[in-house]
């Protein structure tokens, strides 16, 4: 929002002008830039066009006689809107501008006495078309700052969205009035009594009453379209609004000075004498202002006449009905539109302006009527024309204004102030709230509609008296609370943990966003799943929360490859979605998710070329989990493996015998949804699952300094026995000596029974107390072949 002080200082006397953007700011409004317009615009003058030729050596550039009254000057020009008789701001030579020194210079071979300016080039707009072309009778020789008002300070704030009663002059005024003591001005409107002779010449009927709460029409009659006066161009210009004709103009105007929105219609190209306010049907199409057509549903709303739809309700006029330069009579249209219905459409068509910016955040229902009595009388005076008697004002649900108890001790208690009541009623009535009744103890404010949205609760009414007081006069105080004990969030620092482990076993982070689509975790699932929807996504292909971490894990793993990057290590910390019962909220354990793809080791001269594999991926969750703190318990179920893993190289992680996760190769099925051609591993373990299992220290376990003795053996078991469960069977025999079991070989074929297989493993056995004799040894190797033969049916090679 951009504020002219000319134009403020209608309504307000502004006294310190240093002063007003710590005014602004303390009123709730940011303060974005301050910029004077026109004070570096000297040495300008006022001149006529007696002619304009071709220029001789190029196309788009034109030579023109001007008159300065002290004489005649060439000047070449590159405006395509310069003609004979324009009255123009020429820029001598000498003359310094916001775009640089003016200088008499040869163009294409013709000398150039000086410029003729645009208002961009004047630093009065950012307006570029063409040149500023002043009215017909402003007199030539003349200083330009002399003739026309140059000089403002424009301030740009930023309102938000709670306060679209800021976003006008009058808005402003009336909070620099409540600040500084001043005097607040309106606009002087005449009174026009609904119904008159307008009811003879247009009808308005409201088809549906919740999307248009009130819809006032005037009728301007006689008007001939010329340019506005040169102090509206000039305000409309330092709030950023091209200036177009004195019709449109005055709509502009007073929806910046009382901030509602008006359409003009060209009164002869409305149909049947009556307005209609309806929902547009499922296909109906229309062209805007924009000469743009537009396909339209059912929850858009139009403006039509007794045929066809003349506006699209708060957001853009009809091509087929605006004014233009043989407009004699114009119907002013004011309305009250549902800010949802204009949001909702105005979203949906891509299609912005200051009207419907306006409408979506709310405007004062009760200022429809003076606005547009205002904006005729401006029409009237400016167009040279006459207002019709009366006014259409079809206002089927009127809003009535809500009256919300303050208290006196509730609002000193919130602010830790002692205000008086009385104070603070003063205060309230700065900004226009009306006091109903007061006492010692409360006051019943009356909240005006221009405020109804934002003030509909008593803290809103102490907000309002702490910024009017001044929060610089308020002392800051201590609140007394109950110091409470902080209990850490275990999953925090697992998360941590987590990401540190995975980073120190080679892998390197891939987040994804939380949102895909249903297809894609379907793809993991034998079922379509259920899962936890977005009621307003932001696209089909991601309108799930997802409930597994792969999916997009898979994702970047294909991406990857298909640029070549084919050795892979990557992993992924986030939450997933599981959808609850229906009403409640969906559960959201965090997950740790990595993935394996091409050569083990990088490609140097020393590596081998082997590729990942089932036990890397293995080996990954082994150490990721012994790194975070589970310590025992660990257990990898190969026959409640997942069915998107390969069969025989896919396991089910448990812990203390409670599922925790899963690991493996992925299936070529699979892959192949993702466009993966490469074998790929890896798993997912629940975080939030592994908290009961989490070791809370880690114990000092000293050195013996007594020799360690190393002892292999080799057993035959079922080829199907999984080899986990052997070596735990083998630790367990003597916890206190044997320090580790290792598996160095397993072995099929030749001089091995069919069905069987030769397990290979190492034993590290030691003793805290004394050297281990060779008799100490082969009794605990003896137990653990015992164990495996009665448990396993393992017999010793």
């Amino acid at each position: 929002m951009k504020i002219s002080l000319n134009w403020l200082q209608d309504y307000v006397d502004v006294e310190d002008l240093n002063d007003l953007p710590r005014l602004l700011t303390s009123a709730g409004m940011e303060v974005e830039g301050v910029k004077r317009v026109g004070d570096g615009v000297k040495g300008v003058v006022t001149a006529k066009v007696l002619g304009v030729e071709a220029h001789p050596d190029a196309d788009k550039l034109r030579v023109c006689r001007v008159d300065t009254g002290a004489g005649e000057h060439t000047v070449v020009c590159g405006a395509p809107n310069v003609a004979e008789g324009q009255i123009i701001a020429l820029a001598a030579p000498g003359c310094t501008l916001p775009v640089g020194k003016i200088e008499k210079k040869a163009v294409r071979g013709v000398e150039s006495h000086g410029m003729i300016a645009s208002k961009r080039e004047l630093g009065v707009s950012d307006d570029h078309s063409g040149i500023w072309v002043l009215p017909p009778d402003t007199p030539i020789g003349e200083m330009l700052d002399m003739v026309v008002p140059l000089g403002d300070v424009v301030i740009e704030v930023d309102i938000t969205a709670n306060r679209p009663d800021l976003l006008c002059m009058l808005g402003i005024a009336r909070e620099v009035a409540a600040y500084t003591g001043q005097k607040l001005r309106r606009p002087e409107i005449g009174t026009y009594p609904k119904g008159g002779a307008v009811d003879g010449k247009i009808s308005v009927d409201i088809q549906d009453p919740d999307a248009c709460r009130r819809y006032s029409a005037f009728m301007v009659e006689g008007v001939r379209v010329e340019p506005s006066p040169m102090y509206m161009q000039l305000r409309l210009d330092a709030v950023g609004v091209r200036p177009i004709n004195n019709l449109v103009d005055v709509t502009n105007y007073v929806l910046f000075e009382l901030n509602q929105p008006l359409h003009a219609f060209d009164y002869e190209f409305l149909q049947g004498q009556k307005i209609v306010v309806r929902q547009a049907k499922d296909g109906e199409t229309m062209t805007t202002l924009d000469e743009k057509e537009r396909a339209l549903t059912s929850e858009d709303l139009l403006i039509c006449d007794g045929e066809k739809p003349v506006a699209l309700a708060g957001v853009m006029g009809g091509a087929n009905s605006e004014v233009s330069a043989k407009t004699s009579t114009v119907l002013i249209e004011s309305a009250y539109f549902s800010p949802v219905g204009v949001r909702r459409t105005s979203k949906r068509l891509g299609l912005a302006s200051d009207s419907s910016y306006r409408f979506e955040r709310g405007i004062d229902i009760d200022g429809v009527v003076n606005a547009a009595a205002r904006a005729a009388e401006l029409m009237a005076r400016d167009g040279h024309g006459t207002v019709v008697e009366g006014h259409v004002d079809n206002f089927p649900n009127p809003r009535e204004e809500q009256v919300i108890r303050l208290r006196g001790a509730r609002c000193n208690h919130v602010l830790g102030t002692g205000i008086s009541t009385p104070h603070m009623a003063r205060l309230l009535e700065k900004i226009e709230l009306g006091i109903v009744d007061q006492n010692d103890d409360h006051i019943d404010v009356r909240v005006p509609n221009f405020r109804a949205d934002d003030i509909t609760r008593e803290i809103d009414l102490i907000e309002e008296v702490a910024r009017l007081q001044g929060f610089d006069d308020i002392a800051p105080t201590i609140p007394a609370t109950a110091v409470q004990e902080h209990i850490p969030d275990p999953i925090i620092a697992l998360i941590d943990k987590a990401r540190d482990a995975m980073v120190g076993l080679g892998y390197g982070e891939a987040p994804a966003v939380a949102m895909t689509s249903r297809e894609m975790l379907d793809a993991f699932k034998d079922a379509p799943g259920r899962y936890v929807e977005l009621l307003n996504p932001l696209s089909a292909e991601m309108g799930i929360l997802r409930d597994s971490l792969l999916p997009t894990m898979l994702t970047a793993v294909s991406r990857n490859l298909a640029r070549q990057n084919r050795d892979l290590a990557i992993f992924e910390v986030r939450r997933v979605f599981l959808p609850s019962e229906q009403g409640e909220l969906p559960h959201e354990p965090t997950h740790v998710a990595f993935t394996l793809a091409g050569r083990a080791e990088p490609a140097e001269w020393s590596s081998s070329d082997r590729t990942v594999d089932f036990f890397d991926a293995k080996g990954t969750a082994e150490e990721f989990l012994e790194a975070v703190g589970v310590l025992s318990g660990v257990e990898f179920q190969a026959e409640s493996a997942p069915s998107f893993y390969i069969d025989g190289a896919g396991a089910r992680i448990a812990v203390n015998g409670r599922p925790v996760g899963h690991l493996g190769r992925f299936s070529p099925t699979l892959l192949a949804k993702f466009d993966i051609d490469a074998e790929v591993y890896g798993g997912q373990i629940d975080l939030t699952a592994l908290i009961p299992h989490l070791a809370e220290t880690k114990t000092f376990k000293p050195w013996s300094r007594f020799p360690r003795t190393t002892r292999d053996l080799a057993v035959l078991v079922d080829q199907t026995q999984p080899v986990g469960p052997l070596r735990e069977a083998i630790s367990a025999v003597d916890e206190t000596h044997i320090l580790a079991v290792r598996v160095f070989d397993i072995y099929t074929g030749k001089g091995v029974e069919s069905g069987k297989k030769s397990v290979a493993f190492s034993l590290d056995i030691q003793s805290m107390e004394s050297t281990m004799t060779v008799e100490d040894t082969d009794r605990i190797v003896e137990r653990v072949v015992e164990k495996l033969s009665t448990a396993f049916g393992a017999k010793l090679r």
